[in-house]
């Protein structure tokens, strides 16, 4: 065997090898998940129905171009016009400070 070959595959194992590491915890974590949320549900209170509700929600989310747009628009609108305030203010602030100087 050519020691090119061997050390050429010891670092594919070692490298693949941390790959899989990172897969398997990454399972764990999703089982994890998935066991809590099952006991969640089990447990069949009006709290633990609400945090189901919710996460049923958030996975089933549709969405609309129509009213997500428009919830943006209206943000936007918001953070504009705080901004163009705080640029006013400013502006009369630093007016303010020039002529008394």
């Amino acid at each position: 065997m050519d020691k090119r070959n061997y050390k050429l595959n010891k670092n594919l194992f070692k490298y693949s090898n941390g790959y899989y590491n990172k897969l398997i915890s990454r399972m764990i974590f999703v089982l994890v998940t998935l066991l809590i949320i099952l006991a969640i549900r089990m447990m069949n209170t009006k709290a633990t129905n609400n945090i189901i509700k919710i996460i049923e929600k958030n996975i089933s989310y549709d969405f609309s171009l129509k009213e997500d747009g428009k919830k943006v628009k209206d943000y936007l609108v918001k953070v504009v016009a705080d901004s163009k305030d705080t640029i006013e203010e400013f502006t009369d602030q630093f007016n303010k400070n020039n002529k008394s100087d």
